[in-house]
């Protein structure tokens, strides 16, 4: 008998792809399992296509999903980055596999190459980026949003319009911060980091989380508690 949790995860799974299309750009979401079949971790990851250019990324692989393979050829595109928001394990964990399947590059924040270090992971990246890089995806281009809060390198991705925000900013809510004394004054620097950089874009971009449900960046700058 499946526990709750496990439950839980097999109704996202079911359930776990999510499109989206405009112009030029398809966004499909997957929930995927970052943890075990015990002790289940959702987490969202995207694969953005540009029909144009028959070019892919794929943001944040928590898991080596074969569904990541299979919507692409599905769509024929080529897979052609693949992309971490920050350095956390529910958020990197199908890099290497996936990588070299796609015979693809890897690109993460510089502001996380610790992480990566001590988790042995670094060897894999091949493109360390900065806050306001332009990356080339094989024909449409990524903007770097560097959000630091939830990590030292915590990052945003702007494609087409849609903002892909990893732990940054969710429905309701904002990424941890590191606990401790400074929690309070750490939050309260990332509610402004998110004000300045993410709230400034225009009301109807779609964001796209780490976790849990799309939003809108209207609707967290008028619900969202964290930062009001």
């Amino acid at each position: 008998m499946r526990s709750p949790r496990g439950l839980l995860l097999a109704l996202l799974l079911a359930a776990a792809t999510l499109s989206y299309a405009a112009d030029d750009l398809v966004v499909k979401r997957f929930v995927v399992n970052a943890g075990t079949a015990a002790e289940p971790f959702p987490v969202n990851s995207y694969l953005v296509c540009h029909r144009p250019s028959r070019s892919a990324v794929l943001i944040d692989p928590g898991a080596d999903d074969e569904r990541f393979a299979a919507v692409a050829g599905e769509l024929g595109v080529q897979v052609r980055l693949v992309l971490n928001t920050h350095g956390h394990f529910d958020h990197v964990g199908g890099n290497r596999a996936l990588r070299e399947r796609f015979a693809a590059r890897l690109a993460a924040p510089a502001g996380d190459r610790p992480l990566y270090e001590k988790s042995g992971n670094a060897a894999a990246v091949d493109t360390w980026f900065q806050d306001g890089q332009a990356l080339d995806a094989g024909g449409f281009p990524v903007q770097v949003l560097a959000t630091p809060g939830h990590t030292p390198g915590s990052s945003c991705f702007l494609i087409g319009g849609q903002l892909f925000s990893g732990d940054t900013l969710m429905a309701g809510g904002v990424g941890r911060v590191p606990e401790g004394k400074n929690e309070e004054k750490a939050l309260k620097a990332l509610a402004r980091v998110i004000r300045r950089k993410l709230l400034a874009l225009p009301a109807a971009t779609v964001v796209w989380p780490g976790h849990g449900r799309p939003t809108t960046i209207g609707e967290e700058g008028l619900l969202n508690p964290f930062l009001n």
